[in-house]
Protein backbone atom coordinates (compact mmCIF):
# COMPACT_ATOMS: atom_id res chain seq x y z
CA UNK A 1 0.00 0.00 0.00
CA UNK A 2 1.51 3.31 -1.10
CA UNK A 3 1.80 5.91 1.68
CA UNK A 4 1.88 9.59 0.70
CA UNK A 5 2.08 12.35 3.30
CA UNK A 6 0.20 15.58 2.55
CA UNK A 7 2.05 17.65 5.19
CA UNK A 8 5.86 17.61 5.19
CA UNK A 9 8.43 20.37 5.46
CA UNK A 10 12.13 21.01 6.09
CA UNK A 11 14.67 23.79 6.21
CA UNK A 12 15.94 25.17 9.56
CA UNK A 13 12.42 24.83 10.78
CA UNK A 14 12.28 25.08 14.53
CA UNK A 15 13.21 28.74 15.22
CA UNK A 16 13.36 28.03 18.93
CA UNK A 17 10.25 25.87 19.02
CA UNK A 18 10.50 22.71 21.14
CA UNK A 19 10.14 20.19 18.30
CA UNK A 20 12.99 18.53 16.45
CA UNK A 21 14.66 20.27 13.56
CA UNK A 22 14.91 19.02 9.98
CA UNK A 23 17.40 21.25 8.21
CA UNK A 24 17.87 19.51 4.89
CA UNK A 25 15.96 17.56 2.30
CA UNK A 26 18.32 14.66 2.93
CA UNK A 27 17.22 14.53 6.58
CA UNK A 28 13.59 14.56 5.48
CA UNK A 29 14.14 11.79 2.92
CA UNK A 30 15.92 9.67 5.55
CA UNK A 31 12.92 10.00 7.87
CA UNK A 32 10.50 9.05 5.10
CA UNK A 33 12.57 5.96 4.36
CA UNK A 34 12.74 5.02 8.03
CA UNK A 35 8.98 5.41 8.48
CA UNK A 36 8.04 3.63 5.26
CA UNK A 37 6.48 6.71 3.66
CA UNK A 38 6.81 6.71 -0.13
CA UNK A 39 6.50 10.45 -0.73
CA UNK A 40 3.94 13.24 -0.60
CA UNK A 41 3.74 17.02 -0.55
CA UNK A 42 6.70 18.90 0.91
CA UNK A 43 7.34 22.59 1.42
CA UNK A 44 10.56 24.39 2.33
CA UNK A 45 10.45 26.49 5.49
CA UNK A 46 12.98 28.89 3.97
CA UNK A 47 10.01 30.40 2.14
CA UNK A 48 8.93 31.65 5.55
CA UNK A 49 12.24 32.30 7.29
CA UNK A 50 14.46 33.62 4.48
CA UNK A 51 12.18 34.67 1.63
CA UNK A 52 9.39 33.34 -0.55
CA UNK A 53 11.38 33.10 -3.77
CA UNK A 54 14.49 31.76 -2.04
CA UNK A 55 12.55 28.94 -0.41
CA UNK A 56 10.58 28.12 -3.55
CA UNK A 57 13.76 27.90 -5.65
CA UNK A 58 15.57 25.93 -2.95
CA UNK A 59 12.75 23.39 -2.85
CA UNK A 60 12.63 23.02 -6.65
CA UNK A 61 16.36 22.26 -6.74
CA UNK A 62 16.07 19.63 -4.00
CA UNK A 63 13.12 17.95 -5.73
CA UNK A 64 15.09 17.73 -8.96
CA UNK A 65 17.92 15.98 -7.11
CA UNK A 66 15.63 13.57 -5.26
CA UNK A 67 14.45 11.62 -8.30
CA UNK A 68 11.41 10.43 -6.32
CA UNK A 69 8.34 10.27 -8.61
CA UNK A 70 6.04 10.24 -5.58
CA UNK A 71 7.36 13.49 -4.10
CA UNK A 72 5.90 16.87 -5.08
CA UNK A 73 6.65 20.35 -3.85
CA UNK A 74 4.45 23.00 -2.27
CA UNK A 75 5.19 26.61 -3.17
CA UNK A 76 4.23 29.71 -1.23
CA UNK A 77 2.32 32.35 -3.20
CA UNK A 78 1.84 35.96 -2.21
CA UNK A 79 -0.10 38.89 -3.74
CA UNK A 80 0.91 39.68 -7.34
CA UNK A 81 1.21 43.43 -6.81
CA UNK A 82 4.89 43.31 -5.81
CA UNK A 83 5.85 40.93 -8.65
CA UNK A 84 7.65 38.53 -6.31
CA UNK A 85 6.05 35.26 -7.44
CA UNK A 86 4.91 34.21 -10.92
CA UNK A 87 1.64 35.75 -12.05
CA UNK A 88 -1.41 33.53 -11.83
CA UNK A 89 -1.43 32.93 -15.59
CA UNK A 90 2.24 31.86 -15.53
CA UNK A 91 2.17 29.79 -12.35
CA UNK A 92 0.87 26.44 -13.69
CA UNK A 93 3.67 26.13 -16.25
CA UNK A 94 6.28 26.98 -13.62
CA UNK A 95 4.76 24.45 -11.21
CA UNK A 96 4.78 21.67 -13.79
CA UNK A 97 8.36 22.41 -14.81
CA UNK A 98 9.53 22.23 -11.18
CA UNK A 99 7.31 19.32 -10.01
CA UNK A 100 5.23 21.49 -7.69
CA UNK A 101 1.95 19.83 -6.80
CA UNK A 102 0.25 22.43 -4.60
CA UNK A 103 0.50 25.95 -3.21
CA UNK A 104 0.05 27.29 0.29
CA UNK A 105 -1.03 30.58 1.80
CA UNK A 106 0.55 32.05 4.94
CA UNK A 107 -0.78 35.60 5.29
CA UNK A 108 0.53 36.03 8.83
CA UNK A 109 4.18 35.30 8.01
CA UNK A 110 4.10 36.91 4.57
CA UNK A 111 2.20 39.96 5.83
CA UNK A 112 -0.78 40.40 3.57
CA UNK A 113 -4.54 40.52 3.89
CA UNK A 114 -6.16 37.34 2.63
CA UNK A 115 -9.19 38.34 0.59
CA UNK A 116 -10.29 38.27 -3.07
CA UNK A 117 -8.68 41.67 -3.68
CA UNK A 118 -5.18 40.42 -2.85
CA UNK A 119 -5.27 36.73 -3.78
CA UNK A 120 -8.34 36.37 -5.97
CA UNK A 121 -6.39 35.92 -9.20
CA UNK A 122 -4.41 32.97 -7.79
CA UNK A 123 -7.43 31.39 -6.12
CA UNK A 124 -9.61 31.74 -9.19
CA UNK A 125 -6.92 30.17 -11.36
CA UNK A 126 -6.34 27.35 -8.84
CA UNK A 127 -10.07 26.70 -8.71
CA UNK A 128 -10.32 26.41 -12.49
CA UNK A 129 -7.13 24.37 -12.89
CA UNK A 130 -7.89 22.11 -9.86
CA UNK A 131 -4.57 22.97 -8.24
CA UNK A 132 -4.57 21.96 -4.55
CA UNK A 133 -4.38 24.95 -2.20
CA UNK A 134 -3.27 24.27 1.37
CA UNK A 135 -5.26 26.20 3.98
CA UNK A 136 -4.01 25.32 7.43
CA UNK A 137 -4.17 27.13 10.75
CA UNK A 138 -0.58 25.98 11.40
CA UNK A 139 0.41 28.23 8.49
CA UNK A 140 -0.83 31.57 9.71
CA UNK A 141 -4.51 31.36 8.80
CA UNK A 142 -7.49 31.63 11.11
CA UNK A 143 -10.49 29.37 10.69
CA UNK A 144 -12.45 32.52 9.82
CA UNK A 145 -10.11 33.15 6.89
CA UNK A 146 -10.44 29.55 5.71
CA UNK A 147 -14.23 29.78 5.87
CA UNK A 148 -14.14 33.05 3.92
CA UNK A 149 -11.86 31.64 1.20
CA UNK A 150 -14.12 28.65 0.70
CA UNK A 151 -17.22 30.84 0.60
CA UNK A 152 -15.66 33.01 -2.11
CA UNK A 153 -14.19 30.04 -4.06
CA UNK A 154 -16.55 27.13 -3.37
CA UNK A 155 -15.10 24.82 -6.06
CA UNK A 156 -11.52 25.21 -4.82
CA UNK A 157 -9.48 22.03 -4.45
CA UNK A 158 -8.47 22.69 -0.87
CA UNK A 159 -6.45 20.73 1.69
CA UNK A 160 -7.61 22.02 5.05
CA UNK A 161 -6.04 21.41 8.43
CA UNK A 162 -6.54 22.82 11.91
CA UNK A 163 -3.76 22.56 14.49
CA UNK A 164 -6.16 23.33 17.36
CA UNK A 165 -6.88 19.65 17.94
CA UNK A 166 -8.86 19.50 21.21
CA UNK A 167 -11.11 18.83 19.33
CA UNK A 168 -11.31 20.33 15.86
CA UNK A 169 -14.28 18.36 14.47
CA UNK A 170 -16.72 21.21 15.12
CA UNK A 171 -14.51 23.54 13.10
CA UNK A 172 -13.73 21.14 10.25
CA UNK A 173 -16.95 19.20 9.74
CA UNK A 174 -19.01 22.14 8.40
CA UNK A 175 -16.37 22.66 5.72
CA UNK A 176 -16.12 18.98 4.81
CA UNK A 177 -19.90 18.70 4.58
CA UNK A 178 -20.33 21.83 2.46
CA UNK A 179 -17.57 21.81 -0.19
CA UNK A 180 -17.19 18.96 -2.65
CA UNK A 181 -13.52 19.54 -3.47
CA UNK A 182 -12.36 20.20 0.10
CA UNK A 183 -10.16 17.56 1.73
CA UNK A 184 -9.04 17.20 5.33
CA UNK A 185 -5.40 16.93 6.39
CA UNK A 186 -5.43 14.42 9.26
CA UNK A 187 -2.13 15.60 10.79
CA UNK A 188 -3.79 17.19 13.81
CA UNK A 189 -6.85 14.95 14.21
CA UNK A 190 -6.75 13.40 17.67
CA UNK A 191 -10.40 12.60 18.42
CA UNK A 192 -10.96 9.01 19.53
CA UNK A 193 -12.54 7.23 16.57
CA UNK A 194 -12.14 10.38 14.53
CA UNK A 195 -11.05 8.68 11.30
CA UNK A 196 -13.92 6.21 11.49
CA UNK A 197 -16.39 9.02 12.13
CA UNK A 198 -15.11 11.08 9.20
CA UNK A 199 -15.26 8.11 6.84
CA UNK A 200 -18.85 7.38 7.88
CA UNK A 201 -19.91 11.01 7.41
CA UNK A 202 -17.98 12.17 4.35
CA UNK A 203 -16.41 9.10 2.76
CA UNK A 204 -12.73 8.19 2.74
CA UNK A 205 -12.24 10.21 -0.47
CA UNK A 206 -12.07 13.46 1.54
CA UNK A 207 -9.32 12.36 3.94
CA UNK A 208 -5.55 12.64 3.52
CA UNK A 209 -2.88 11.10 5.71
CA UNK A 210 -0.51 13.76 6.99
CA UNK A 211 2.16 13.84 9.68
CA UNK A 212 3.16 17.53 9.89
CA UNK A 213 6.74 16.25 10.22
CA UNK A 214 8.98 17.58 11.75
CA UNK A 215 6.55 19.50 13.96
CA UNK A 216 5.01 16.12 14.81
CA UNK A 217 6.18 12.53 14.54
CA UNK A 218 5.55 10.59 11.34
CA UNK A 219 4.40 7.54 13.28
CA UNK A 220 1.54 9.18 15.16
CA UNK A 221 -1.00 9.36 12.36
CA UNK A 222 0.46 6.28 10.70
CA UNK A 223 -0.64 4.34 13.76
CA UNK A 224 -4.04 6.02 13.86
CA UNK A 225 -4.85 5.28 10.22
CA UNK A 226 -3.44 1.75 10.38
CA UNK A 227 -5.55 0.89 13.41
CA UNK A 228 -8.76 2.60 12.28
CA UNK A 229 -11.76 0.29 11.91
CA UNK A 230 -12.27 0.99 8.20
CA UNK A 231 -12.01 -1.09 5.04
CA UNK A 232 -8.63 -1.70 3.41
CA UNK A 233 -9.89 0.09 0.32
CA UNK A 234 -10.67 3.19 2.39
CA UNK A 235 -7.31 2.93 4.14
CA UNK A 236 -5.52 2.85 0.79
CA UNK A 237 -7.36 6.00 -0.32
CA UNK A 238 -6.44 7.88 2.86
CA UNK A 239 -2.82 6.73 2.85
CA UNK A 240 -2.07 7.70 -0.73
CA UNK A 241 -4.74 7.25 -3.34
CA UNK A 242 -6.54 10.50 -2.64
CA UNK A 243 -3.43 12.67 -2.61
CA UNK A 244 -2.11 11.13 -5.82
CA UNK A 245 -5.46 11.82 -7.48
CA UNK A 246 -5.43 15.46 -6.36
CA UNK A 247 -1.89 16.16 -7.48
CA UNK A 248 -2.32 14.46 -10.84
CA UNK A 249 -5.62 16.25 -11.34
CA UNK A 250 -3.80 19.60 -11.12
CA UNK A 251 -0.75 20.66 -13.12
CA UNK A 252 2.01 18.27 -12.07
CA UNK A 253 1.13 15.36 -14.32
CA UNK A 254 -1.45 17.05 -16.53
CA UNK A 255 -0.83 17.31 -20.24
Amino acid sequence: MKILDCHLFYGATNNGEPYRNCDTAEELFAELSRAGIDGGLVRCAYSNTVGVNYGNRFLAADLQKSGNPDLWGVWAVIPRFTNETPAAADLPAEMKKNRIGAVYLDPRTHRYELDPLTMGDYLDMAQERKIPVILNTSLGLSMRQIYDVMKAFPRLTAIVGDSDCWPNARRLYPLAASYENLHLDLSFVMDAGGVEDMVSRFGAEKLLYGSAFPARYTGSMLAVVRSAAISEADRALIFGGNLERLVKGGVCDAE
